[in-house]
C-alpha cells in the first residue's frame, strides 16, 4: 500500500510542475519551451536519455563482464562531448531556430527524399525507445507494487502523457532535471542496501566476471558515440538551449553526469553477481531490487525506476508528437520550413501527444522482449550516423546522402536477417556510408563546406 502513495506522491510532484510550466503563447514554446533552456536543464534532460533499456542493458553487461561494460557508456559520454564542441557549428544554419530535430535538418539541407528518409530511422527507433520506457517500466514496477505488468504499464504511461499533455516541453526539460538528481542520489543508497541485505556475501561458487576482449570493447564504444552524435532526441537539446554556450556546457555536463550513473549501474550488476543475487544476467537488475531490499528501501527503487522510466519516456513522446506533426504538414503540402513552423498549433500537438501515448502502451502489452529491442533501436540509428556526421563537414549531392542511407541500411537489415545483430558488431552499419563519403570526396563529389556560413535552401 505504502508503495502506492509513493507513486500518487510522484504523480503529484509532477502534476504540480506541469501546472507551474503550462502557459504557452504558441506552438513552438509548447514544443520547444521557446528555445530558452539552460546548461543545467540541457544537461539534465541529456542525462535523462538513459532510460529502463540501460537499467536492465547495462546491469546485465556488468554482471557478466564487470567494469568494462562502461564501454557503451563512455561511447555516449564522447559522442555528448563531440556535440558539445560543435553546436555553435549546427545552431549555425541561419533555419535553425525553426527546427525541432534532424528531419528538419535534413530536410532543409538535403530535400524531400533525405528527409523523409531520417524521418521514417528516427521515428521507428524513437517509438522502439518508447516501448522499452513502458516495458521496462512493466517488469521493472510490478514485482516492487505487487500489480501486474499491464497495471504498472498503464500507470507510467498515463502519469506521462497527463503532464506532458498539461506542461509541454518546459515540463519535459524541468522533470528531467529533478528526475535526474532522483537517479544519482537514489541509486547509490539502493547499492548500500542491496549489499546490506545480502550481507556482503560473496558466492565464491559464482564465476567471476570476465572483461570485454578489446575489439567487443572498442566496438560498443564506438557504437555508443555514433548512437548519441546523430540521435534525434540529442539533437533537439542543441535547438533548445539559450545560446551556443548553453548548448556546449550542457552537454559536458550531460557527459560527466551520465557516465557517474553508468558507474553506479555497473556497481549494481557486480553486486548481482558477486552476492549470488541471480543466476541471469538479464534479471540481474531485476533480481536486486526484489531479493533481499529492505523494505524502507523499496520506496526508493519505486521512485528511482518510475523517474528513469518517465524521464526518457517523456523525451520520446514529445520528440516523436513533434516530428509526426511536422512530417504530416509536409505530406499536407507546406514547401518550406517557415509553413511547417506556421502550421503548428498547441491543439493538434496535443493530440500527436495522446496518439503517440496509446499507440505504444498498445504494443508494449504485446511486445515484450526488452533486450532485442534495445539491440535493434541503438543499431538503426546508426543508419543515418555517416551521413548526419559527414554533413557537417562536407557539402555533397542529394544522391550521395540518399546513396548513404541506403547501404547502411541494407547492412542493417542483412544483420537482422542473418540474427546476428548485437551492440557489439553493430558499427559495421556505418562503415558503407562513411566509405562511400570518402571516395566521394576523393573523386570531387563531395567538398569542404563552411558550415553555417552561407545560406542554404529552404525548400523542403
Amino acid at each position: 500500500m505504502n508503495t502506492i502513495v509513493t507513486i500518487l506522491g510522484y504523480g503529484v510532484v509532477v502534476l504540480l510542475i506541469a501546472l507551474s510550466t503550462r502557459r504557452h503563447t504558441d506552438a513552438d514554446e509548447f514544443l520547444m519551451g521557446s528555445r530558452r533552456a539552460s546548461a543545467v536543464l540541457i544537461g539534465g534532460a541529456l542525462f535523462t536519455l538513459v532510460g529502463g533499456g540501460e537499467l536492465i542493458a547495462l546491469t546485465a553487461l556488468a554482471y557478466t563482464n564487470g567494469y568494462s561494460a562502461l564501454a557503451l557508456f563512455l561511447g555516449y559520454a564522447l559522442g555528448f562531448i563531440y556535440l558539445a564542441s560543435i553546436s555553435k557549428r549546427i545552431r549555425a544554419v541561419p533555419q535553425s531556430q525553426r527546427f525541432l530535430s534532424l528531419p528538419d535538418y535534413m530536410h532543409n539541407r538535403f530535400g524531400t527524399v533525405a528527409g523523409h528518409l531520417v524521418f521514417v530511422v528516427s521515428f521507428a527507433a524513437f517509438f522502439a525507445m518508447l516501448l522499452i520506457q513502458f516495458t521496462a517500466g512493466g517488469q521493472l514496477l510490478s514485482p516492487l507494487l505487487h500489480i501486474s505488468y499491464t497495471g504498472c504499464v498503464l500507470i507510467a504511461a498515463g502519469i506521462a502523457a497527463t503532464y506532458l499533455f498539461i506542461g509541454g516541453f518546459k515540463t519535459v526539460l524541468a522533470t528531467d532535471v529533478l528526475q535526474g538528481i532522483a537517479r544519482i542520489l537514489l541509486l547509490p543508497v539502493i547499492i548500500f542496501a542491496v549489499a546490506r541485505g545480502t550481507n556482503h556475501a560473496v558466492d565464491t561458487t559464482i564465476r567471476t566476471s570476465e572483461p570485454l576482449p578489446i575489439s567487443v570493447w572498442f566496438s560498443l564504444t564506438i557504437t555508443g558515440f555514433f548512437a548519441s552524435a546523430a540521435s534525434s532526441d540529442v539533437w533537439q537539446r542543441i535547438y533548445a538551449a539559450r545560446s551556443d554556450r548553453s548548448a556546449s556546457r550542457g552537454f559536458l555536463f550531460g557527459a560527466v553526469c551520465i557516465m557517474l550513473f553508468g558507474w553506479f549501474l555497473v556497481k549494481l550488476g557486480i553486486l548481482a553477481r558477486t552476492a549470488g543475487i541471480t543466476q541471469d544476467a538479464d534479471s540481474a537488475f531485476v533480481s536486486s531490487l526484489s531479493v533481499g531490499l529492505p523494505v524502507w528501501a523499496q520506496y526508493f527503487a519505486v521512485v528511482l525506476v518510475l523517474s528513469t522510466i518517465l524521464g526518457t519516456a517523456d523525451t520520446e513522446i514529445f520528440l516523436l508528437s513533434g516530428m509526426l506533426g511536422r512530417e504530416v504538414s509536409r505530406v499536407s503540402g507546406a514547401r518550406t520550413i517557415d509553413a511547417v513552423y506556421r502550421e503548428q498549433s498547441i491543439k493538434r500537438s496535443r493530440a500527436f501527444v495522446v496518439l503517440i501515448s496509446v499507440c505504444a502502451v498498445g504494443l508494449s502489452l504485446i511486445f515484450t522482449e526488452l533486450i532485442a529491442i534495445y539491440t535493434w533501436l541503438l543499431s538503426s540509428i546508426l543508419v543515418i550516423a555517416p551521413m548526419i556526421i559527414a554533413s557537417l563537414y562536407f557539402d555533397a549531392k542529394r544522391s550521395l546522402v540518399i546513396a548513404s542511407i541506403s547501404l547502411n541500411l541494407a547492412v542493417f537489415m542483412a544483420l537482422i536477417g542473418l540474427g546476428i545483430l548485437q551492440p557489439e558488431n553493430a558499427y559495421w552499419i556505418v562503415v558503407p556510408g562513411f566509405a562511400l563519403y570518402a571516395a566521394s570526396y576523393f573523386l570531387g563529389g563531395a567538398k569542404n563546406d563552411k558550415f553555417g556560413e552561407k545560406g542554404r535552401s529552404d525548400s523542403i
